[in-house]
């Protein structure tokens, strides 16, 4: 017996930025970069309003290096911050950069410059989409049973986009077979709900590019299954 899902579009949401994703301490350690002096008794909202109006005095290209090296500088050689630094005020990075394991990352530094320069910056746009998911036979309950992996997620998310959509036609191989090691970067967060019943919920946020194929989806069909490896384990 193959897995067989009713799947409901609770909620489709384009996000500027994610909440949550940068503490205080991130605003604190920027405008110390930025040589702004002494912050003590900022509240978390000042930190982050100074950080605005400080990346403002900075030219685009300056102010990208700056948030660059603070998110990613563990992950991205000076040359390639440098180089990025340059592209982000005409390229979506957090859909178009080559390693897709950055998108995410890219994708909170574009909302922080955004949010401080507008004009200079392309709008982010994340995009949040709540799913209520049923189980339609026992073999499918049970797989319900564990929190849904990421391969489980994106199979899930792909039947209800058309063909042509940029999941399936980039990651067609993927989705149809038993190894889909690139969900993680793809899906960047996934929240699950207990399992009530035969029903479990999902909220799931990456970027338009890919998971905007479901703006206008309301209930579709689905036989998701999650990845060989993430069935044993």
């Amino acid at each position: 017996m193959s897995h067989k899902f009713r799947v409901r579009v609770v909620d489709f949401s384009v996000l500027p930025e994610i909440e949550g994703m940068r503490a205080a301490a991130d605003f604190g350690a920027l405008l110390d970069a930025m040589d702004y002096g002494d912050r003590c008794g900022l509240s978390d909202a000042e930190l982050r309003e100074m950080c605005l109006l400080s990346l403002q005095d900075l030219e685009p290209a300056e102010a990208a290096e700056l948030v660059l090296t603070h998110d990613l500088d563990e992950r991205l050689t000076q040359g390639q911050i440098t180089n990025y630094a340059h592209e982000m005020s005409d390229e979506r990075l957090w859909e178009e950069a080559a390693d897709i394991d950055l998108h995410e990352g890219m994708f909170h530094v574009a909302s922080l410059l955004y949010a401080a320069m507008p004009a200079a910056f392309p709008e982010p746009d994340a995009v949040r989409v709540q799913l209520e998911v049923v189980a339609a036979n026992d073999v499918s309950r049970e797989a319900l049973t564990e929190v849904p992996s990421a391969s489980f997620v994106l199979r899930l998310l792909a039947d209800g986009m058309e063909p042509d959509a940029p999941l399936h036609r980039l990651f067609q191989d993927q989705l149809t077979g038993t190894s889909f090691p690139e969900a993680d970067d793809i899906a960047w967060i996934i929240r699950s709900g207990d399992l009530d019943g035969s029903t479990r919920t999902l909220d799931v946020t990456s970027s338009s590019y890919w998971f905007g194929g479901l703006e206008d989806v309301e209930n579709y069909e689905s036989k998701a299954y999650a990845d060989e490896a993430d069935d044993d384990s």
